[in-house]
């Protein structure tokens, strides 16, 4: 929310909702006219529909089933595009970045907030312990699927480096480019001006 720096009035695409969490955050703000949020994952989109019924924004945050390689919006439709954990499910990262870019007005911001491999030698080694044993054997107990929480660890640990994200980012014509480590470096956030 600090990142996206929202002025009034302005309208935000969430793409790759998920649950909406992230749409629910920058609804709770009043600056914040629109907000749509778009996913390819029907199940989601029905785990987003009750959070934002229940927390009051129904009305404020619109849902949408949609690809992110195909928005079906026209170009410079939205102030901000945000993206949360998403940008490694897409298959085509330099697409998406493409795509989110196209659909953003002139001054409006990218961000993309996303895990990242594991950094440094003592503390890489731990997290890709964690990521590569841990998660996948706890989360496989909880949720009864194992494969899920080893395609979260792998995807992860295939994903792009913080500089090539903000060198694809550059490639699209985005200014004012920023990216911020979090957690110890396991995840970034980055933004990014058109």
């Amino acid at each position: 929310m600090k990142c996206a720096r929202v002025k009034p009035g302005e309208n935000i695409l969430d793409v790759c909702i998920g649950t909406g969490d992230i749409a629910i955050h920058f609804a709770q703000s009043d600056c914040v006219s629109e907000i749509v949020g778009i996913d390819l994952s029907e199940e989601m989109l029905q785990i987003a529909r009750r959070k934002t019924k229940s927390n009051g924004f129904g009305g404020k945050i619109k849902l949408l089933m949609g690809d992110a390689l195909n928005l079906p919006f026209e170009e410079n439709s939205f102030d901000i595009v945000s993206i949360g954990f998403g940008l490694r499910n897409i298959g085509h990262h330099k697409n998406g970045i493409s795509e989110m870019v196209r659909i953003l007005k002139d001054g409006g911001r990218l961000l993309i907030l996303e895990f990242s491999p594991p950094q440094g030698l003592i503390f890489g080694m731990v997290y890709r312990l964690y990521l590569n044993s841990i998660i996948p054997a706890v989360g496989g107990i909880i949720s009864g699927s194992a494969s899920a929480y080893r395609y979260l660890s792998t995807s992860i640990a295939n994903f792009l480096k913080p500089e090539e994200i903000i060198k694809l980012m550059e490639a699209e014509g985005l200014k004012k480019l920023y990216s911020e480590r979090l957690i110890g470096g396991i995840a970034y956030i980055y933004r990014g001006e058109k």
